[in-house]
C-alpha cells in the first residue's frame, strides 16, 4: 500500500500562494451563456456558438483558445471525455501564441488532470498534478485548486487515509463553496463514499442531500445522477437489495431526463454537418474565385481587342480630321483674299450670349440610421455564417474596405462591441 504520500503534500502551507489571473477576459459573457445552455442541457446551442470561433482564423488567438477551453467543459459535462481531451490538446496548441501562455497553460493542465481523474486514470493524473505542486499551484485559481485538492483526498481514501481524507474534503469545500458552490456535489459524493467505507451510513446519507440541494439548485442534472449511481454501488457492497432497486428506479428517471448518448449523438452530428458546410463554403469560395479569374482573363482579351479596334478607328478619324482642316485652311485663305479686296463696310455685331442657371445636383438623402440598409444585412448575414471580411467581400463583389466600413456601421446601430457581442446578442434574441 502506497504510503499516505498526498496527506504530506497537503500540509505545506498552501495559503501562501497568491490569488491569479481571474476571469476578466471579454468571453465572460459567452462563457456564461454556455453554462446556461450546458445546465439546461442544450449543449448543441453552446456548440454552435463555439464551433464557428474555433475554426475562424478571423478570430483572435485568444478568443479560439478560449472557444475551445468552453468545448472541452461541455463535452465534460457530456461525460464524452475523449473530446473533452482533444479541445484540451486544441488549446494547448493555441496556447504558445495567447497573451498569458503560462498562466493558460497552467489552467490546461489542471484541466487534463481533472478529466484524467474522472476517467479513474489516476496516475496520469497525479503526475500532472505533481508537476502543479512543483510550482506551489501557480496561476491556478480558487476553484481549480480546490477540485485539486479534493483528487488528493480521494487518492488519500485509496490509501484508507480516512481522517486525513476527510479533512483535505473540508479543506477543498472551504474553496470550492466560495468559488464554485454549484460545483459542490463533486466532493459530497466522495464523502459519501468515505462515510460508507467508515461505516457510517447516516453521514453519508446526509451527504447526499446536501448534495442533492446543490444540484437542485443549480440545475445540474448530472450531478444528481453520479450521487444515486454511487448510492447504489454503496448498496450493493452493503448487500442491500432494497436499497439497490429502489435507487436504480429513481436513476432512470434521471437518465430519461437527461439523455446522454442521444445528446452525445446528436453533438456529434451536429459538429460534423458545421464541418462540411464550412468545407463546402470554402470549395466554393475558391470555385467563385477561379471563375472569377477565368473571367478576368477573358475580360482582359476582350478588352485590348476593343482597345485595338478604337485605336483604329481613332487614327482613320485623325487622318480624315487632318484632310479637312487642311481643306478648311485653304478656303478660309481664300475667303480672306476676297474679303480683303470689298470697301469697307460696318461690322456685323457680336453675338450676344445669355447666362442660364445649370441646375444644382442633388446630394443623396442620408441613410436612417435606425435601421440597416440592404447591404448592411448582407454584410450581417456573412458575419453569423462565419464568414471573414474578405470572404463577406469576394461573395458580394465589392472591396474588404467596404466590407471593414459597413461592419463598423453595423456596430454601432446594433450598439455591440465586436463579433463576439453581436453573436450572443443575436443568439439572446
Amino acid at each position: 500500500m502506497r504510503v499516505c504520500f498526498y496527506w504530506i503534500i497537503c500540509l505545506v502551507d498552501l495559503l501562501t500562494i497568491t490569488a491569479t489571473h481571474g476571469q476578466t477576459t471579454p468571453f465572460q459573457q459567452l462563457e456564461n451563456q454556455v453554462y446556461t445552455n450546458n445546465n439546461r442541457l442544450q449543449y448543441k446551442k453552446s456548440q454552435a456558438l463555439l464551433l464557428p470561433i474555433l475554426d475562424n482564423p478571423a478570430y483572435t488567438t485568444n478568443e479560439r483558445y478560449q472557444a475551445a477551453v468552453l468545448l472541452s467543459y461541455t463535452y465534460k459535462r457530456l461525460g464524452d471525455y475523449e473530446s473533452t481531451q482533444q479541445y484540451l490538446e486544441t488549446a494547448g496548441q493555441l496556447t504558445p501564441k495567447t497573451s498569458r501562455p503560462d498562466s493558460n497553460m497552467a489552467q490546461i493542465r489542471a484541466q487534463q488532470a481533472l478529466a484524467y481523474f474522472d476517467v479513474h486514470a489516476y496516475a496520469k493524473s497525479a503526475g500532472l498534478m505533481r508537476a502543479l505542486e512543483q510550482t506551489r499551484f501557480r496561476y491556478i485559481d480558487r476553484e481549480n485548486r480546490a477540485k485539486l485538492r479534493h483528487q488528493q483526498g480521494y487518492l488519500l481514501f485509496l490509501d484508507k487515509c480516512y481522517p486525513e481524507a476527510e479533512a483535505t474534503y473540508d479543506r477543498a469545500m472551504t474553496d470550492l463553496r466560495v468559488a464554485s458552490p454549484c460545483d459542490m456535489p463533486m466532493i459530497l459524493v466522495k464523502k459519501m463514499q468515505l462515510y460508507a467505507a467508515m461505516n457510517d451510513m447516516d453521514r453519508a446519507l446526509a451527504a447526499l442531500r446536501e448534495s442533492n440541494q446543490y444540484a437542485d439548485s443549480c440545475d445540474i442534472i448530472k450531478y444528481q445522477i453520479y450521487a444515486y449511481d454511487e448510492l447504489k454501488a454503496i448498496y450493493k457492497s452493503r448487500n442491500d437489495p432494497a436499497g439497490v432497486t429502489q435507487t436504480i428506479g429513481l436513476l432512470d428517471s434521471l437518465n430519461k431526463v437527461y439523455a446522454q448518448a442521444e445528446n452525445i449523438a446528436e453533438l456529434h452530428s451536429q459538429r460534423e454537418t458545421m464541418e462540411r458546410q464550412n468545407h463546402s463554403r470554402q470549395l466554393a469560395t475558391e470555385q467563385t474565385r477561379l471563375s472569377f479569374s477565368l473571367v478576368g482573363v477573358g475580360g482582359l482579351l476582350l478588352l485590348a481587342t476593343i482597345l485595338g479596334v478604337i485605336l483604329y478607328l481613332y487614327r482613320a478619324r485623325q487622318t480624315r480630321l487632318e484632310a479637312e482642316l487642311a481643306r478648311m485652311k485653304a478656303e478660309l485663305r481664300a475667303v480672306v483674299t476676297q474679303a480683303q479686296a470689298l470697301p469697307f463696310t460696318n461690322p456685323v455685331p457680336p453675338a450676344r450670349f445669355v447666362l442660364v442657371d445649370l441646375p444644382q445636383p442633388m446630394l443623396p438623402a442620408r441613410p436612417n440610421s435606425g435601421e440597416l440598409s440592404d447591404r448592411q444585412r448582407d454584410v450581417l448575414d456573412g458575419i453569423v455564417a462565419g464568414l471573414t471580411n474578405k470572404e463577406i467581400a469576394d461573395k458580394l463583389f465589392v472591396s474588404e474596405n467596404t466590407v471593414k466600413y459597413h461592419v463598423k456601421n453595423i456596430y454601432q446601430l446594433l450598439a455591440v462591441k465586436d463579433r463576439v457581442d453581436l453573436l450572443v446578442n443575436l443568439n439572446n434574441k
